[in-house]
């Protein structure tokens, strides 16, 4: 199961910029999918259904020899009494681009006796320097095979996805109202709070650490969101004066989780580094400074350790699979865990994993992964959530809207608006009702077989075998037809309303993706990025991210 290895210490803005690009970072119910095999008809390619291979754009401009690291936010004081809730957002509009149903309120989300955390890994912020996008620390350097010092030049660079853009602001602030902002954004898809990596002592003794303007980020925005902290021992080992001081942190923070009865909620990422004994000893501390902790460890196979900690732990939490094999087996788990162990389960729900640094993949099968995941919590009863994750873009683990160098708004958007769907069943125990169509897309640039001439070495499987689909996931209101034109031919079929996803094997194009009913089309959609053939993109490097996006019959979901 293991699939991470991230280790990163993160001091100051500069140091996170030159560290973690050398470290790696950290389906369903009564919907219906159909098994049909479509059926191709061979046509004229055309401009409107079958667009050429459009080249990228020019690479971002060569980094500086040494970037000036970001100024140094200003001190955040500790946060006052709570706020007011934020109200409850608006109902989705009819015709909704991004979702096919109405989102539950925000009451009803946080009133849920169920939790859905995203795992937040904070040396992917939404910006690194306060730069204009197009030119910013992500753009000049992680995205660029030449960036760093050409560094990740046999990779193609070390990423390939990134966060939205944001504008570079005049505020002192900026770090904060950035976390604020993805706090908004994780809420509106009924995400309740983020499990937050600790990398570092650092995040305890610094103010302006990314852990403090986080719990200040939550208090701002709604101080029902709540932050876990989750100490990294992949990163801090056996040191256990950090994992206590930075724990110890938090204890009092409003925005940190605590149970009703007053305990402070607490993970570890690959908890099972360390002995039990080790652990006892921390909570020992802790319990001698008055913190009390419920500690739900995050395992990389909770049945190998689950015994040795069952005694201390308030619950289990497992790093998970990526692959749909992997989810769907750990639909058993809540129950064995309930039976067992009488304790909670945080079940893993993780969209894709691409590691380009480190030439792998994982064979996450379009959206399959990611639906099976949420399937088997909604199914198995899990009792917590934690989406792997909001932002990792080094293992492309990311359910946060993402783009590519082109900053374009609509090309990685599909995994974050399937949260909303499937986090409101999960959190009200109803299967939302969809109101109107809605057409996703999920797919790559490029098969896996295609070439690399640039690129030290070709990216290898993981686990699992490597699939190269086109996948039309369809939310109807009523049967429908459903096609996919690409490569000079349409694929049809038909469909029941529900929930239904629609593969072909990919093809060079564009492709273009429709709703027809009664004969006549209802509307459709173009893919947002090109698809290349054999000789693989014009850079000569590998992307084996799955870029996705969706629409309505009122346009295109662009966030």
């Amino acid at each position: 199961m293991e699939f991470r290895s991230n280790s990163l210490s993160v001091l100051a803005p500069l140091a996170l910029m030159l560290f973690v690009s050398a470290m790696s970072g950290c389906g369903s119910g009564s919907s219906s999918s159909s098994d049909a095999t479509p059926t191709a008809t061979s046509k004229p390619p055309t401009a409107s259904t079958t667009p050429a291979p459009v080249p990228p754009p020019a690479p971002a401009p060569k980094p500086a020899p040494a970037p000036v690291p970001p100024p140094a936010p200003a001190p955040v004081p500790k946060p006052a009494p709570a706020p007011a809730p934020t109200p409850a957002p608006p109902p989705v509009a009819a015709g909704d681009a991004c979702l096919p149903s109405t989102m539950p309120s925000t009451d009803a989300l946080f009133n849920s006796s169920k939790r859905v955390f995203a795992h937040y890994f904070h040396p992917f912020p939404v910006s690194i320097d306060n730069a204009p996008p197009a030119s910013d620390y992500y753009n000049r350097n992680y995205l660029n095979p030449t960036g760093e010092a050409s560094k990740f030049v046999k990779q193609g660079g070390f990423l390939r996805q990134r966060p939205l853009g944001v504008p570079a602001s005049s505020k002192p602030n900026w770090v904060q109202l950035n976390m604020e902002g993805e706090i908004r954004s994780a809420i509106a898809r009924g995400i309740t709070g983020f499990t937050f990596d600790s990398l570092s002592a650092n995040d305890a003794t610094d103010a302006n650490s990314a852990l403090h303007l986080m719990l200040a980020a939550a208090h701002a925005v709604d101080s029902r969101f709540k932050i876990v902290v989750m100490p990294d021992l992949t990163v801090l080992g056996t040191d256990s004066n950090a994992v206590v001081e930075i724990i110890a942190s938090v204890a009092a923070d409003p925005a940190a989780y605590h149970l009703s009865d007053g305990r402070l909620v607490v993970s570890a990422f690959d908890a099972g580094l360390n002995a039990p004994s080790w652990w006892q000893s921390v909570i020992s501390r802790l319990g001698s400074q008055g913190i009390h902790i419920a500690f739900v460890p995050t395992f990389l196979a909770w049945p190998a350790t689950a015994d040795a900690f069952a005694a201390f732990s308030y619950g289990f939490g497992d790093w998970g699979a990526a692959t749909v094999a992997g989810s769907g087996a750990m639909v058993g788990d809540p129950d064995i865990i309930h039976k067992t162990y009488s304790k909670i389960f945080m079940m893993p729900v993780d969209p894709q994993q691409y590691r380009p640094k480190d030439f792998v993949y994982w064979e996450a099968a379009n959206s399959a992964t990611y639906r099976s995941a949420w399937t088997s919590s909604i199914q198995g009863d899990a009792d917590w959530v934690q989406l792997v994750t909001w932002n990792d873009f080094s293992e492309s683990a990311t359910v946060a809207p993402f783009t590519d160098a082109t900053l374009q708004r609509n090309i990685g958007t599909g995994y974050y608006n399937l949260t909303g769907y499937y986090a409101g069943w999960f959190l009200t125990g109803q299967q939302p009702q969809i109101t109107h169509d809605v057409l996703y897309y999920f797919y790559r640039r490029e098969t896996t077989a295609a070439a690399a001439p640039a690129q030290g070495q070709k990216d290898a499987i993981a686990t699992g075998v490597a699939e190269n689909s086109i996948e039309l996931l369809a939310f109807l209101t009523s049967p429908g037809l459903l096609k996919i034109a690409v490569g000079g031919k349409t694929y049809t079929q038909n469909a029941a309303a529900g929930m239904v996803s629609f593969k072909i094997p990919s093809q060079a194009g564009t492709p273009v993706f429709t709703l027809s009913r009664n004969g006549a089309d209802v509307f459709s959609l173009q893919g947002g990025v090109a698809i290349y053939g054999s000789g693989g993109l014009p850079s000569g490097y590998q992307d084996l991210t799955y870029w996705s996006g969706s629409a309505s019959k009122a346009g295109v979901c662009s966030l």
